[in-house]
């Protein structure tokens, strides 16, 4: 009987201090792509990924009209001997291999320059979230830009507005409504 007794008052005890750490468990969520686009170093980024981006459709396209230029005079040449159309064919079969070739280097470059130019923004935004969670005492963050979350309860705290004040951006509250949170 004691024994069931010190099991009992064991098991009360650790109901009691789970309930209480409970009670003293703060989350939080932010929505992190939403505090990212508005901060002056992801405008930047995208200005310098911009730029590049049409840099390299300008190039693009000068190797697309010379494409185009060859297959023209391809087609329009009816009286060249078969010799000399196999190797304009070959050329023109170059040129569009050439092409896809920069193609996929300019993806790559772009993705490596979108890597280099975002990561000190989303350190920046990490950094503040980490110092705000210790600040506030909070042991989880949850990161609801994927998608909105089933239930976020009005005890989590909201880091967007806290954020924005951190980096000195004006927050819009109706803007950030619209986004349902």
């Amino acid at each position: 009987m004691k024994l069931i007794r010190k099991a009992t008052l064991a098991l009360f005890v650790a109901l009691i201090a789970t309930g209480a750490m409970a009670q003293t468990a703060k989350f939080g969520h932010v929505h992190s792509s939403y505090v990212m686009s508005k901060m002056p170093e992801y405008k930047k980024a995208m200005k310098q990924l911009t730029v590049l981006d049409s840099t390299y459709n300008l190039e693009l396209e000068k190797l697309a009209v010379e494409i185009n230029k060859k297959v023209d005079e391809y087609n329009r040449d009816t009286i060249s001997p078969q010799v000399i159309k196999e190797t304009k064919a070959e050329e023109i079969q170059g040129l569009q291999i050439r092409a896809q070739q920069f193609q996929q280097r300019i993806e790559q470059d772009m993705q490596q320059q979108q890597a280099i130019l975002f990561s000190p923004v989303r350190d920046k935004l990490l950094n503040a979230i980490n110092a705000i969670a210790k600040e506030k005492e909070l042991i989880y963050v949850f990161d609801i830009s994927g998608g909105n979350p089933l239930y976020v309860s009005e005890k989590s705290v909201d880091l967007v507005p806290v954020l924005f004040e951190r980096f000195g951006i004006t927050f819009n509250a109706a803007e950030y409504k619209e986004l349902g949170l």
